[in-house]
């Protein structure tokens, strides 16, 4: 099962970036965020995080090495 919503995770990104929008994945939640409407973002070690909401940015800030994937 996890390996056909991984599959269908890819499939959704490519579909989002053909029609234009650039999609990251929440550090915190794992929600799938439009760049050019997150929430929030925050910037680590030179990295840009996207963010669904300003808690999980709060929480991100908290301690970013733990969720930060470089």
């Amino acid at each position: 099962m996890k390996e056909l919503e991984g599959r269908l995770e890819k499939l959704e990104r490519q579909l989002k970036v053909q029609e234009g929008m650039t999609m990251a994945k929440d550090p915190v939640c794992g929600m799938n965020v439009d760049e050019k409407k997150a929430a929030a973002t925050a910037v680590h070690e030179g990295k840009t995080y996207y963010f669904c909401s300003p808690g999980c940015k709060a929480t991100f800030d908290k301690d970013p090495g733990k969720y930060a994937r470089i």
